[in-house]
């Protein structure tokens, strides 16, 4: 358990971090989010990083308080990402028609969409303690990436691989 606590120390450290260096980088540029020329897609992005990011600070807060409160988290945090991750698509849905959207989104939904159903299910199959740590352990870790990878794209930098294919606006 002692592993898992420090683990759960420094993400939650560096989860903070990467929130406000979020938040930073939306300051610099909240034309881009704001405003009559704001982008559906590009709020997207931004708010999936956020919501990420700060789940993964949330599970690794949780992860931190004494007791087996993960399933618990994780089944709230889990249901708020479903019904994030549902307005969005929503949004997304009804500015295609407005705006040049990439063909890529409705994928990227789909797997943050699952992220998240699978965070939740987890709240169900944790049968101990030890496997409830393992498991948002392992989400810590999806949702930095997720994050990470939004925030990036949200700055507008591309990383060459299969989506960005996608990217094209139609």
């Amino acid at each position: 358990m002692l592993s898992y606590t420090t683990f759960f120390l420094g993400s939650t450290g560096v989860a903070g971090a990467l929130t406000g260096l979020l938040f930073v980088s939306v300051s610099i540029a909240p034309e881009r989010l704001r405003g009559e020329h704001a982008s559906v897609e590009q709020q997207t992005i931004a708010a999936t990083a956020f919501t990420a990011l700060v789940d993964a600070l949330w599970i690794s807060l949780f992860a931190l308080r004494p007791g087996n409160n993960i399933p618990t988290a994780s089944l709230v945090l889990g249901l708020i990402g479903l019904t994030s991750t549902a307005g969005l698509t929503i949004r997304l849905w009804r500015a295609r028609r407005r705006e040049k959207l990439s063909n890529r989104w409705p994928f990227l939904l789909l797997a943050i969409t699952g992220l998240y159903g699978y965070q939740t299910s987890t709240a169900f199959t944790a049968g101990s303690s030890l496997v409830a740590r393992s498991d948002a352990a392992t989400l810590v870790f999806i949702f930095f990436g997720v994050g990470i990878a939004r925030a990036r794209e949200m700055l507008g930098l591309r990383g060459g691989g299969l989506l960005d294919l996608l990217a094209t606006p139609r």
